[in-house]
């Protein structure tokens, strides 16, 4: 439903209804302006005050965005620091269960506090916690009657760590974009500035198309970028993933055949 919603909003609704906006700009100066033979002379604080307006805009986006990113990275940095506690607490037999008693405590904490949204529960990240989960314990524990020196787990657990956060920072970032009040702003914002353009060129005692027309490619341009910014799995602006290709033929030629 929600990728229905984006799509069709996207591509359709929003381009009809700037169009729409715009209509409303040039029948409220037909009605008022061209059928009362009142001409419109422009004074310029127009042109002035979308400019205006155009940079108060793009600076209050600039300055939220940067604010939602580096409180999402103090708060990436802070599970990373809780996920790689927690599985050198399960090295410490005797310290290991205060510290993850500890690690509860914080997270009901932090969590009660700040009232986060519902859990976003996908079936491959899950997968990927399960590889994870069974990974580090058949590390821990080991094969048989022997269980692995310490030593070489704690070598091991730095690099495990990092892959663990990594992934889930990479998971987590795609279900970050621009806030929904923000979006709702450029949406109201555009739909008033078309009527101001459709307006303004419906007014003179010419009138010129020009101008809407690249108001609205502009504007659904734009909009049509933010959408695929916040959606990589739905737009067509997508990470590369080269890298991770590279490797997966990599290891995959060095693996050692199966007995």
């Amino acid at each position: 439903m929600r990728s229905f919603f984006e799509v069709f909003w996207f591509a359709l609704a929003y381009p009809v209804s700037l169009l729409l906006a715009v209509a409303v700009g040039y029948w409220f100066a037909e009605v008022h302006y061209r059928r009362r033979n009142r001409i419109w002379k422009p004074s310029g604080i127009e042109s002035a005050l979308i400019t205006i307006f155009g940079l108060l805009l793009s600076f209050t986006l600039l300055s939220s965005n940067n604010s939602l990113k580096e409180r999402t990275a103090l708060i990436h940095e802070s599970s990373d620091a809780v996920g790689e506690l927690y599985r050198e607490s399960q090295l410490l037999p005797v310290t290991g269960p205060a510290v993850r008693h500890l690690l509860r405590q914080f997270l009901a904490l932090e969590l009660a506090e700040h009232r986060p949204r519902p859990a976003h529960n996908p079936v491959h990240i899950r997968q990927l916690e399960n590889l994870y989960r069974r990974a580090w314990g058949q590390l821990a524990s080991g094969q048989g009657s022997h269980p692995p020196p310490v030593e070489e787990l704690r070598r091991l657990l730095p690099a495990f760590s990092r892959l663990n956060a990594a992934t889930s920072r990479l998971h987590y970032s795609n279900q970050e974009g621009t806030p929904t009040s923000i979006i709702v702003l450029l949406l109201l914002s555009s739909w008033a500035i078309g009527v101001l353009v459709g307006f303004t060129n419906n007014a003179q005692e010419t009138r010129h198309y020009f101008v809407p027309v690249l108001f609205i490619i502009i504007s659904v341009l734009t909009i049509q970028t933010i959408r695929d910014l916040d959606n990589p799995a739905l737009g067509f602006i997508r990470p590369s993933y080269g890298n991770l290709q590279d490797l997966q033929r990599f290891i995959g030629q060095n693996q050692p055949p199966a007995p």
